[in-house]
């Protein structure tokens, strides 16, 4: 039998989703919880959405393993032997083959705080011009020659929340880095550094190329990832809990900032 789980994580304290022998990782504490309950993530043909890096967060991540009965693996059983960043809170029996990598779209979202003026209207105007198909080289850290950075991008959302930005993005799928560095130039056409027709020429990397640096990772966020055929089931227990959490968060953190927002130097 071969089950999806869905699950959330805050990724500030570990370094990245792949596993790594020396370094905390989500995939490392999924394997540790996974080998306590006696499941073997290779013999169990462990298969996960894809990657995030240091410090990006997840709420929709998937994984899939082969089990001899659903219940060792349900969001309530696994979240007891994992810490309290990693949450899996939905879970779906699948076919034989399902990987999870080969999913219909993924939704990513980046928040970015307005500390100065921006022409938002004229990032909306560059961020409409990813909806397609394109070639993302000139938004890929690190390609190489041949490299396929070929990606369509479904929808794309940029709304203001209060001090904050929000940068929706859903496509097929995504090169490494490609969202954090579409911000990146964003955040230049918002700043009046770059032109629209600039962010336009950076599409066409046949004809133009040029290499722009990632946006923090703490702003992004893997919202989702869908796939045809799979009905996941919300665990309740587990999503009440990572609500909580999230709220914690929210306390905590905003807290702190308002307090600072309070007291900053004046320039």
């Amino acid at each position: 039998m071969r089950v999806a789980l869905k699950l959330a994580y805050f990724g500030t304290k570990f370094a990245g989703f792949q596993y790594q022998p020396d370094k905390r990782t989500v995939e490392g504490e999924l394997f540790k919880a996974f080998e306590k309950i006696g499941i073997d993530p290779k013999k169990a043909d462990y298969k996960c959405a894809g990657r995030t890096d240091a410090g990006v967060h997840a709420l929709g991540q998937v994984i899939a393993v082969n089990v001899e009965d659903a219940k060792r693996v349900l969001p309530r059983i696994l979240n007891s032997y994992l810490p309290e960043d990693v949450i899996v809170w939905a879970w779906a029996k699948v076919e034989d083959s399902f990987n999870p990598r080969y999913a219909t779209s993924r939704k990513y979202i980046y928040v970015m705080y307005l500390d100065e003026e921006y022409d938002v209207s004229a990032m909306r105007k560059a961020a409409k011009m990813l909806v397609g198909t394109h070639d993302f080289s000139n938004f890929t850290k690190k390609f190489g020659e041949g490299q396929n950075c070929v990606r369509t991008v479904y929808n794309i959302e940029l709304r203001m929340n209060g001090e904050f930005l929000i940068f929706e993005i859903e496509g097929n799928a995504f090169t490494w880095n490609m969202v954090r560095c579409i911000v990146t130039a964003l955040q230049e056409v918002g700043s009046k550094h770059r032109s629209v027709e600039w962010f336009e020429k950076m599409l066409s990397p046949e004809k133009y190329k040029e290499r722009v640096e990632p946006a923090p990772p703490y702003g992004l966020i893997l919202k989702d990832v869908k796939y045809n055929n799979v009905e996941f089931e919300v665990d309740d227990y587990a999503w009440n809990t990572l609500k909580s959490k999230i709220r914690n968060l929210i306390e905590y953190h905003g807290t702190i900032y308002k307090l600072f927002s309070l007291v900053k130097p004046e320039e």
